[in-house]
């Protein structure tokens, strides 16, 4: 039996790959012939809501990939969040030739690199349930934040936002964030439920 739930938790954990591997693939390919560049000021947020939107209904649906999440944990997924000290270099890479907005630079990459951060920490010291819940609302909401900075933008100043649609920081938004928000609402119901093993 223990056999049996092993070799589906290995599906699921395929499954979760190819799916993100596929998605970043799409992301990357529209982004090369410019469709990217080509889409109304909504169709960033649009499609990062999506990317939020399909995988927590997934979630929500599947039984299997729910205890899928439970078997990676919560240390493990809090750990993801570490991805983000990366993303705020490259923000601040991109800020430094005033390829971005400064603002944006700001909320954004301040932001994700204090998420990165704190969640190192969480990880590395002995496990306490409020720190999980300290790190997951910071790093939701400071991607609340940095989705709210960057409509204002492609709205107010569209021509400051174009590297926003080419790679690779199309990947950022469309991918990275959608990515880690999902991440950060399954650490949010694996609290609720106790699965904080």
């Amino acid at each position: 039996m223990a056999t049996i739930s092993t070799q589906r938790s290995s599906v699921v954990g395929q499954g979760v790959l190819a799916v993100l591997l596929a998605w970043a693939a799409a992301i990357s390919t529209a982004a090369m012939l410019g469709w990217l560049a080509a889409m109304p000021n909504l169709g960033v947020p649009a499609i990062t809501t999506a990317g939020i939107t399909m995988p927590m209904l997934a979630y929500a649906t599947i039984p299997a990939l729910k205890t899928w999440f439970e078997r990676v944990g919560l240390k493990r997924l809090t750990l993801f969040h570490s991805w983000r000290i990366a993303a705020a270099a490259l923000f601040f890479f991109y800020g430094a030739d005033g390829a971005l907005p400064a603002r944006l630079v700001r909320d954004a990459g301040t932001g994700d690199l204090v998420a990165g951060v704190l969640a190192l920490i969480a990880v590395a010291l002995p496990f306490v349930r409020w720190r999980y819940w300290a790190v997951h609302v910071f790093g939701a909401a400071d991607l609340i934040v940095a989705m709210a900075t960057g409509i204002y933008f492609s709205f107010a100043d569209p021509a400051s936002m174009a590297n926003v649609r080419l790679l690779p920081f199309a990947l950022i938004p469309m991918f990275g964030v959608a990515v880690t928000f999902s991440a950060h609402l399954i650490a949010f119901d694996l609290l609720r439920r106790g699965k904080v093993a």
